[in-house]
C-alpha cells in the first residue's frame, strides 16, 4: 500500500524545520547560486511567513514523489511571493563561469565596457576561482559513486549520464547532465518503490525542500571533491526516503 500523503507532508515539514534549526548549513554547501539566493531571501522573512512557506512547501511533497496528481498550479500564494522575491532582490551570487567572464570583459572592454564598474570584491572573487571542467567533474563523480554507491555509469549522449547503484539496500538511478551552458551539472534521482508507491524521475534534495532545482553552477577545482561528496550524500538521503517514510508510517 502506498504511503499516505499526510506522512510525507509531516516528514518533509520536519526536514525543513531541522534544516532551518541548523541554519540551513547543508544547503549552503550546495554550489548553486540560485539555492544561495533562496536561502538569503528566506533569512529576510519573518518567522510567521517562514512557517507558512514551510507548510506550503511540505504540502507539495506528495506530488514531487509521484503520490498525488499534478495540480493546475504548483505554487501557493505564499510560494509565489517567495520566489518572486528571490528573483527581484539584488544578489551578489552569480555562477562561476559568469563571474569569471564578467571580470575578463571588464579588463578587455575598458572603462566604457558593460562591466566597467564591477565591484572590486567581485573581481577578487573571480580571480580566486580555479576553474574545473565537465570531464574533471565527471571523473570525480565516477570515482565517488563507484566507491560509495557501487554505481555503474552509462553515457546516454548530449552530456547526460545515468548512474545505477544501491544505497542501504535500496536500488536507485540518478541522471546527471554535464552539458549545460550555465550549470556545470544537474542531477535528478529516479526512484520506483512498490512498498511506498514513490515514483519519481526528477527528484533532487534542493527541489524537495523548495530551495533550488538540482542545478549546480559554482563548482571549482578547489571545491570539487567536497562538492561531489555532498552530491553523493544528498543522493543517499533521497534513496533512503522509502525506508524512512515507511518507518514514519509505522510509528
Amino acid at each position: 500500500m502506498a504511503i499516505s500523503s499526510d506522512t510525507v507532508i509531516h516528514f518533509v515539514k520536519a526536514l525543513l524545520l531541522q534544516e532551518a534549526a541548523a541554519g540551513f548549513a547543508r544547503l549552503r554547501r550546495v554550489p548553486s547560486t540560485y539555492t544561495w539566493r533562496c536561502l538569503d531571501h528566506l533569512a529576510t522573512l519573518g518567522r510567521s511567513r517562514q512557517e507558512r512557506l514551510f507548510d506550503d512547501l511540505a504540502a507539495r511533497a506528495p506530488i514531487l514523489l509521484g503520490l498525488a496528481p499534478i495540480p493546475p498550479s504548483w505554487q501557493s500564494l505564499e510560494m509565489a511571493r517567495f520566489y518572486d522575491g528571490v528573483l527581484q532582490t539584488p544578489s551578489p551570487h552569480v555562477s562561476a563561469r559568469l563571474l569569471r567572464g564578467m571580470a575578463a570583459a571588464m579588463r578587455c572592454d575598458g572603462p566604457r565596457g558593460l562591466f566597467a564598474n564591477l565591484p572590486e570584491a567581485l573581481v577578487q572573487r573571480a580571480d580566486a576561482i580555479r576553474p574545473t571542467t565537465a570531464s574533471q567533474i565527471r571523473k570525480e563523480v565516477k570515482r565517488e559513486f563507484a566507491q560509495h554507491l557501487q554505481a555503474t555509469a552509462q553515457n546516454i549522449g548530449g552530456g547526460n549520464w545515468i548512474y545505477q547503484g544501491e544505497s542501504r539496500g535500496r536500488p536507485f538511478a540518478v541522471l546527471l547532465d554535464y552539458g549545460g551552458r550555465g550549470d556545470q551539472l544537474r542531477y535528478y534521482v529516479q526512484l520506483a518503490d512498490a512498498a511506498t508507491g514513490i515514483r519519481t524521475r526528477t527528484l533532487n534534495y534542493e527541489g524537495l525542500l523548495g530551495m533550488g532545482f538540482g542545478q549546480w553552477d559554482f563548482v571549482t577545482a578547489d571545491s570539487q571533491s567536497e562538492n561531489i561528496q555532498l552530491l553523493r550524500e544528498l543522493i543517499e538521503e533521497l534513496a533512503a526516503l522509502p525506508n524512512r517514510l515507511l518507518a514514519c508510517g509505522a510509528a
